[in-house]
């Protein structure tokens, strides 16, 4: 079987990010230049209105497939429907195929209250969310279905992590869908939405955590911008930005995985000038970077 290769980034956050334009036409200029199989970006891009139609339609560009994996911040003011028709999505998990290796997107950004599942809402979610973020039954019986082929191998691409138990920030019924990839040959994990650096091997499978392309989050307030930018982004005050933009090459060849990550630097702001001790929050490192990794089958 010949190598498959792609590029994954997540977490650009365009909306948020004063030079995000910059970040974006920077990474595009690397895929442009990198012979890939396809693209994908594992949530939080941009809010899906008209004025970022222009985001999409670059990085549909490429002449090679670019797939989407739905973010918390793409559904907190948005239906299903209207992130569908923004994205081209069909449906908002889905699969795909190369050669004997079957990609599974899933959706996880739902929630649950008085055992009925939703999609998140920023609204309703601090009065209605028992449990957030899950995976609903129906994908939970979904994904079984399009497990059900023994002889081929798994990826599975996620917003919210597979893996992470650091407060809230997993999902919540995450073992039950880890025994269900458990169950046949899956080769990779990948998640975004943690803004940091991890990489974790349960029962024998790499849950994968890609680092934000363009900061880290964090709750403390820091004015380290003009007056005019932090007027016009007000969250920057809660991010620690990188230089340059994160993102990673994964090439596989049978069962064999090897992901090449990036480094950068931190902006102007370091995670000391906040008084974060080591380098670590939410459960992941916060250096920047996205690591490389290996793996023979």
């Amino acid at each position: 079987m010949s190598i498959i290769r792609f590029l994954v980034f997540t977490d650009l956050h365009y909306d948020h990010v004063f030079d995000a334009e910059e970040r974006l036409d920077s990474l595009i200029g690397r895929i442009n230049d990198l012979s890939l199989d396809f693209v994908i970006s594992l949530g939080d891009l941009c809010y899906p209105i008209s004025d970022n139609r222009p985001i999409i339609r670059k990085l549909h560009s490429f002449g090679i497939p670019f797939y989407y994996c739905v973010g918390n911040h793409d559904c907190e003011n948005s239906s299903p429907q209207a992130i569908e028709e923004f994205t081209g999505l069909s449906k908002l998990f889905y699969s795909f195929a190369v050669g004997d290796i079957k990609f599974i997107i899933l959706n996880t950004c739902f929630m649950e209250h008085n055992q009925k599942e939703m999609l998140y809402q920023k609204g309703q979610f601090k009065k209605n969310a028992d449990f957030y973020p899950i995976i609903p039954q129906c994908e939970v019986e979904w994904l079984n279905e399009e497990m059900a082929d023994k002889s081929m191998k798994y990826v599975i691409f996620s917003h919210h992590s597979l893996a992470n138990d650091f407060g809230s920030r997993g999902v919540v019924n995450r073992e039950a869908i880890r025994t269900v990839l458990e169950k046949r040959q899956t080769i990779l994990v990948m998640n975004g939405h943690d803004h940091g650096d991890d990489l974790k091997i349960i029962n024998g499978i790499p849950y994968f955590t890609v680092n934000s392309v363009s900061y880290i989050w964090h709750d403390r307030e820091k004015f380290a911008y003009s007056k005019n930018i932090h007027n016009e982004y007000p969250f920057i005050k809660n991010m620690i930005l990188y230089k340059s933009p994160l993102y990673c090459i994964v090439e596989m060849e049978d069962e064999n995985v090897k992901i090449y990550g990036t480094e950068s630097d931190y902006q102007t702001v370091t995670p000391e000038d906040v008084d974060i001790v080591g380098r670590r929050w939410n459960g992941v490192s916060i250096e920047p970077k996205i690591s490389g990794w290996s793996r023979r089958g």
